[in-house]
């Protein structure tokens, strides 16, 4: 179907099909509708204009890493200071933004809030592996009843049979040196693609030998890690600590 012809068939101009491909338009949903309903999609074009729209409230940096973050068939991840976004008790988040956005409003980080804690839920068949540094739970952010509530959280996480963390004790001499957390992400088409956090935001890593030198490192922090039930014991450590 050419454009004008699927223009005639959505009753929209020629022009607005051909900036919806270019992508210098955005489609309304009524838009999406009426292109299922037209190519005889099956909902395919709502249900993407849906999960396009909820990375709204994410901030644009973010916004191809959450549409990726939806995509993937696995997530494993490192952290050395903070709790993963992905983890993190609405207090814990609530605190971490607005530290880093002392100019926005409460609305406005409320929102934040809502998108970041919200993105677990759409990955209830993801599976995912963390391997965090002991300091993430045992430095107090915000104030011990916080980190609590967050160390309560990821504990029902792991009971709850969503994730795996393993937990890098003070004492691991044989760890890797590293200055910054980072991401692999599993996609379906058989592609791995790499977030690398840093100061100014995140870099991006897919070519090949960076990607591979990255999943050695993850698999060598594993092995310096604690156990599951290791790390959840040495968790309730930490909890009782901040009492």
């Amino acid at each position: 179907m050419t454009q004008l012809q699927l223009a005639k068939a959505m009753h929209v101009a020629s022009p607005t099909i051909s900036a919806f491909e270019r992508g210098t338009r955005t489609p309304r949903r009524e838009h999406s509708t009426k292109a299922d309903a037209v190519l005889s999609t099956g909902g395919r074009l709502e249900q993407l204009w849906d999960e396009l729209s909820d990375t709204r409230q994410i901030p644009e940096s973010w916004r191809d890493f959450a549409q990726l973050e939806q995509q993937a068939i696995e997530i494993r991840e490192y952290q050395m200071a903070l709790v993963p976004g992905l983890l993190q008790h609405p207090d814990y988040a609530r605190y971490i933004l607005r530290q880093g956005r002392p100019s926005e409003t409460d609305e406005q980080v409320a929102s934040l809030v809502k998108a970041r804690t919200a993105r677990l839920a759409d990955l209830r068949h993801t599976p995912l592996t963390f391997v965090l540094e002991e300091m993430v739970f045992s430095r107090v952010l915000g104030s011990p009843e916080i980190m609590r509530s967050q160390i309560d959280h990821v504990m029902g996480l792991i009971d709850n049979r969503r994730i795996r963390v393993a937990l890098v004790p003070f004492v691991a001499p044989l760890r890797p040196a590293l200055s910054g957390a980072y991401r692999i992400m599993n996609l379906p088409n058989g592609r791995i693609v790499v977030h690398i956090e840093h100061p100014g935001g995140l870099a991006v890593l897919s070519n090949s030998a960076d990607v591979n030198r990255l999943v050695t490192l993850f698999g060598l922090q594993q092995t310096e890690a604690l156990s599951l039930g290791a790390s959840l014991d040495r968790m309730n450590e930490i909890r009782k600590a901040l009492s």
